[in-house]
Order: C-alpha cells, then structure tokens, then sequence
C-alpha cells in the first residue's frame, strides 16, 4: 500500500475483473479472505463528464462543480 492509501491489483486480477484506468472496484474483506469486484459506472459522474463536454471551454453548470 502507498503512503496515499492506494493499492496496486496485479494484472492477472484486472484482467480476470476487465478494469480499465478509471472503474470502480469494490472490495470485500471476510476473515483472512478479500473479495474485488468491478462496480458498475457512476451515472452521476458519467453524467457530469457529458455535460462538461457539451458545455465546451465555458462552464455553464457550475453546480456541478465539486468545488
């Protein structure tokens, strides 16, 4: 584990889970065993990347804004 908390998932795991930079993954920890599982997309930031997108170099949602 990283000083920012961030661990590295072996490749033969991304590829058996399909992830890609950017997915979701859940993990489950149950005694000495630990679970991952790819989650679905979040609709709500799928959602915010379109409507930046759509919205150019002018930010015309700034509630979407997290910050």
């Amino acid at each position: 584990m990283s000083s920012k908390n961030q661990i590295v998932v072996p490749k033969p795991a991304r590829e058996a889970l399909g992830l890609r930079p950017g997915d979701r993954l859940a993990v489950t920890v149950e005694g000495e065993s630990v679970r991952m599982e790819k989650l679905p997309p979040d609709l709500e930031d799928r959602l915010r990347g379109a409507l930046k997108d759509l919205a150019g170099s002018e930010d015309l949602w700034p509630e979407l804004d997290d910050g």
